[in-house]
């Protein structure tokens, strides 16, 4: 493994013995190798010894932890760049927010009725409050990674967890159309054309954000949120005010359907263009015989 670390461009590696207890109380000596790198030679660590022939899920396990600080034999210009990160830390990031929990439909419903209400009201703090808490462009990325990596766990994964919310922000506005008279105040939708630009710009801008130690990803996740989530809020509040009235059924979904490919397609070309590989994933998962949960 040492080797393998100092192919990856790592200068400095240390290795000790511990001992690794089973709930049986059996004991088994491991060796334990530790170093502190840039985030470019980490990646290049994790996913060079995961396609290694001698890696065995069975008997090596890693972590890769993010100090607050690294003063190692390198100066601070390269020890801390912070792109691209390891595939693994993506994957597992999005395997996160893609989990359905309870926690995740609660959330999406509860800042579904906010965001939807305030679309009744025209009233734009509402609708950002509701947008703040709304975890939905997630889903989208983790369709656009799983689909460059090939994993099609993760696909069905993303996919379940997108369908999932869109069904609760449309339940959450008729929920609210129960409550609140008509009509819907709220008519800022744009052209498809125009929504189109903007999502593909969101999504390359949401890939970078998350193949990205620095920075902060969630006014990122805030504008995918705000350009998507408003047409799924639209047709639940339409379920009950009437979807026979009116006429901008068709534009609605079309420019839904638009935007969430347009996101995804941008967000699968920043991650094809920073080198995202799945063939360690897809290899770890073939060799525990299950798919991750």
């Amino acid at each position: 493994m040492a080797g393998v670390a100092f192919t990856a461009g790592i200068t400095e590696v240390g290795v000790h013995r511990a001992q690794a207890l089973t709930p049986d109380g059996e004991a088994r000596e491991q060796d334990v190798v530790e170093f502190s790198t840039a985030t470019p030679q980490a990646k290049r660590f994790i996913e060079a010894l995961m396609v290694a022939p001698f890696y065995d899920p069975a008997s090596f396990s890693f972590s890769i932890r993010h100090p607050q600080s690294i003063f190692g034999n390198h100066p601070p210009r390269q020890e801390t760049h912070p792109v691209v990160r390891p595939s693994v830390d993506v994957y597992d990031e999005l395997w996160q927010f893609t989990k359905v929990t309870f926690s995740l439909t609660g959330r999406v419903f509860l800042s579904s009725v906010l965001l939807a209400y305030g679309m009744v009201e025209d009233h734009l703090p509402l609708i950002i409050a509701g947008l703040l808490f709304l975890p939905y462009h997630h889903h989208m990325l983790g369709i656009a990674l799983g689909a460059v990596l090939r994993e099609r766990h993760f696909i069905m994964q993303a996919l379940l967890a997108l369908l999932i919310t869109t069904a609760l922000i449309v339940l959450a506005g008729a929920g609210v159309a129960l409550a609140v008279e008509p009509p819907i105040e709220f008519n800022q939708f744009g052209a498809p054309l125009s929504g189109v630009i903007l999502s593909l710009v969101i999504g390359a801008a949401a890939g970078l954000g998350s193949i990205d130690d620095a920075g902060r990803r969630e006014l990122i996740g805030l504008a995918a949120t705000a350009h998507i989530a408003v047409h799924p809020a639209w047709f639940g509040l339409q379920l009950v005010y009437g979807l026979g009235k009116t006429t901008e059924l068709p534009d609605h979904l079309l420019m839904f359907a638009l935007n969430v490919t347009a996101l995804i397609v941008a967000a699968a070309a920043m991650y094809v263009l920073s080198g995202m590989r799945g063939d360690g994933i897809r290899g770890f998962i073939s060799r525990i015989g299950r798919s991750p949960s």
